[in-house]
């Protein structure tokens, strides 16, 4: 299927996916939709020479509801792969381009949730030294977590393992945190 407007698409193959205004330094914040029966990793796409494009997996996701995500400022593209097939009309997907106002902002306690999702930290500083830690905990499993700087810098990507599902995430400057596991995790900062 192809893209309903210009910044919405759907389908139920494997593609990649074009997306308008990426790749010109900024990151752009997505909205993923799994179907009820599918699970999907998503992959970063660069342009290269020669028109070759390497990816890199940012995410799998394997619910239903709407999932956030960073595509990095270098990337032109995201790759929707389709991890397991559904059966009927229930293993679709769709993606749209989303506004930072959907984003919860990252919490001043502890948060708690399953599946994916993506923190915005924007509050002021209270001095310009001031960088914010991100304590994470995969409970069930190991998991990932990302930081993507908002100014449009290095995306910083940690695949966590069963010896290390626990840990810590300076933020040095303000930007999003994507936090994914197939169970549940913890966040909270300090």
């Amino acid at each position: 299927m192809g893209s309903t407007t210009s910044a919405e698409w759907s389908g139920w193959r494997n593609r990649a996916v074009e997306i308008p205004g990426a790749g010109n330094g900024k990151p752009v914040l997505l909205e993923f939709r799994a179907g009820f029966t599918a699970r999907f990793q998503l992959s970063t796409v660069r342009k290269g020479p020669y028109h070759q494009r390497a990816q890199d997996t940012l995410v799998t996701i394997g619910r239903t509801g709407p999932s956030h995500i960073v595509l990095p400022a270098d990337c032109d593209a995201l790759a929707i792969w389709r991890g397991s097939d559904g059966t009927g009309g229930l293993g679709g997907w769709k993606l749209r381009i989303a506004d930072s106002d959907a984003l919860p902002r990252l919490p001043t306690g502890a948060a708690r949730g399953t599946g994916t999702e993506t923190f915005g930290y924007f509050s002021p500083k209270p001095h310009p030294d001031y960088a914010p830690v991100v304590h994470y905990d995969f409970i069930d499993c190991p998991g990932t977590i990302i930081y993507t700087p908002a100014n449009g810098g290095k995306q910083l990507i940690r695949f966590t393992s069963a010896a290390d599902q626990r840990g810590t995430l300076r933020l040095p400057q303000h930007g999003y945190v994507t936090v994914s596991e197939h169970g549940e995790w913890q966040v909270s900062v300090t």
